[in-house]
């Protein structure tokens, strides 16, 4: 984690999320800008936030470790995403790890400002019930997705999810294949399993396997696929 003094940069995300119909002007001076690579963890099980971050820009990956120590993929985070309104509004520790899935940008605010500024503010509150109710609906979503559909349904959606924008054109950024264990972990299968049902996507023609990564041939097939459930 960096942090960005660049107000300009600031205040354009700020101009861009519309930000000025939440925060008041007490809370936007204390709004800092801060970078994460990709892979970088953001904040892990039992962790205590002290700041509410806003996904400006990137995407983020959340995923829970369960005590056979295997990882179990939740959702993914999209801007205006928040990290920390749970915890804001609770005084809980964290209960999943948030990975920045690539590089990515988050506006901090601390608690103590929000506490003390926005506790009474209704646009600020409105904000934060929208976003948990989003988070709840997500949730209620991929519990669905992880327990009742196949691995084929689960992949589709997950590729969907990272590799495909809101326009459903595929990004070139390919995945690795050499990161399948870390997939078929995330998905609750094994590698093997994995492995058939990405054979049987090439087969169809819907995904590629070329040097080592997978690439996405038809979009639409795995749209279809995905049935509209998707960890975001």
């Amino acid at each position: 984690m960096k942090e960005i003094a660049d107000e300009w940069l600031l205040k354009s995300y700020f101009k861009s999320q519309n930000l000025q119909e939440i925060f008041t002007e007490k809370l936007i001076a204390d709004m800092k800008l801060f970078s994460f690579e990709k892979g970088e963890i953001v904040c892990s099980g039992g962790d205590t936030l002290t700041h509410l971050s806003l996904l400006v820009d990137g995407k983020l990956k959340v995923y829970t470790i369960l005590p056979n120590g295997k990882s179990l993929l939740l959702r993914f985070i999209n801007p205006l995403g928040i990290i920390g309104d749970v915890e804001l509004m609770t005084g809980y520790e964290v209960r999943n790890t948030v990975e920045s899935l690539n590089d990515s940008i988050m506006i901090r605010i601390s608690f103590v400002k929000l506490h003390e500024f926005a506790e009474n503010e209704p646009k600020f509150l409105n904000f934060i019930i929208k976003n948990l109710s989003h988070k709840l609906y997500t949730l209620s979503n991929t519990t669905s997705l992880n327990l009742l559909y196949p691995v084929e349904n689960k992949f589709a959606s997950y590729l969907v999810s990272t590799m495909v924008d809101e326009n459903n054109y595929a990004h070139i950024e390919e995945l690795k294949t050499s990161k399948l264990t870390e997939f078929a972990e995330l998905l609750g299968t094994s590698y093997r399993h994995l492995n058939r049902v990405i054979n049987q996507l090439v087969s169809k023609g819907i995904i590629e396997r070329k040097r080592g990564a997978i690439l996405i041939k038809d979009v639409n097939q795995l749209m279809i696929l995905s049935k509209g459930n998707l960890y975001e």
